[in-house]
């Protein structure tokens, strides 16, 4: 595993209300046989666990951040890159931690994903927690090339839904895009702080709040989408085609009956969009 040496050690006698800076960079190939890990780079704690190959030449992998939450001042930023041809999972194991800032200063998390021409990636991590008086940015950019597909999600939870804690006070900024050939096809923005949880153009009293979009103009895996989105008291869910994407939004009570959703739409959706059955992480059972 590659690291900087003279930073790392900086990070780590450096004064911890400075908070963490947390890189990784990785990059995907493909050889004869099987997808790669051609580049991995990291400063500070953010790695991954070795690559698995539960289906022989597509590459899971698992990304870890030891610390096991982000507090004012971190800093978390991800790379990843797809060769042509490679075919790549991501997923983390546990939930990511937003704590509480203090004095005032953002946690920033930030994740570039970039997908080359037939390649694809599915990135399909654990909820990210956000706790009442956190102060974060969050940004996240897919950049697809020719016909790369990728299926990914994202899913927050405001506070701890399960105690009855509310996000309360805080501020939180979000930034979701896609390009295709450098052209937009998907750019969100979302700013969040304890007005907006109620509003009925807003998050409408829900604390979970979810997004997840699958390479597809299929109109035949647009309504199995549709078709196993079941009208429940604990959440509202849509799913729209905007170009060669299918996105889908909701709000929800409980970020596991969101995960499980999400869950039964790949397994479904990916034999049509991938060509692969599904193969779940094994982590997941965990």
């Amino acid at each position: 595993m590659t690291f900087i040496a003279e930073k790392q050690t900086r990070l780590i006698e450096g004064p911890i209300d400075k908070g963490w800076i947390a890189k990784l960079e990785l990059q995907f190939s493909k050889s004869k046989s099987k997808t790669f890990l051609s580049k991995r780079k990291h400063v500070g704690p953010l790695v991954i666990q070795r690559p698995f190959y539960p289906e022989g030449d597509l590459c899971h992998l698992y990304l870890l951040h030891p610390p096991g939450g982000v507090v004012g001042g971190d800093q978390l930023l991800i790379k990843v890159n797809t060769d042509p041809n490679s075919c790549a999972l991501i997923t983390t194991p546990g939930a990511t931690k937003v704590y509480r800032t203090l004095e005032n200063r953002h946690s920033i998390i930030s994740q570039n994903f970039s997908i080359e021409n037939n390649s694809s990636l599915e990135w399909l991590p654990m909820e990210t927690i956000i706790f009442p008086g956190a102060e974060s940015k969050f940004s996240t950019k897919f950049s697809l090339f020719g016909n790369a597909k990728i299926a990914a999600w994202e899913i927050h939870c405001l506070g701890r839904p399960a105690i009855g804690e509310l996000f309360d006070s805080g501020s939180l900024s979000f930034s979701f895009e896609l390009w295709r050939d450098e052209s937009p096809i998907l750019l969100e923005k979302l700013q969040i702080d304890n007005s907006e949880l109620e509003s009925s153009i807003g998050l409408r009293g829900y604390p979970v709040f979810a997004t997840f979009v699958i390479s597809s103009s299929d109109e035949e895996v647009l309504d199995l989408v549709r078709s196993n989105i079941h009208n429940s008291d604990h959440y509202v869910c849509g799913a729209t085609q905007i170009e060669d994407l299918i996105v889908i939004r909701c709000l929800g009570n409980k970020t596991h009956l969101i995960q499980e959703l999400f869950r039964r739409i790949w397994k479904l959706t990916r034999p049509l969009v991938f060509g692969r059955e599904a193969s779940v992480p094994r982590i997941w059972a965990t």
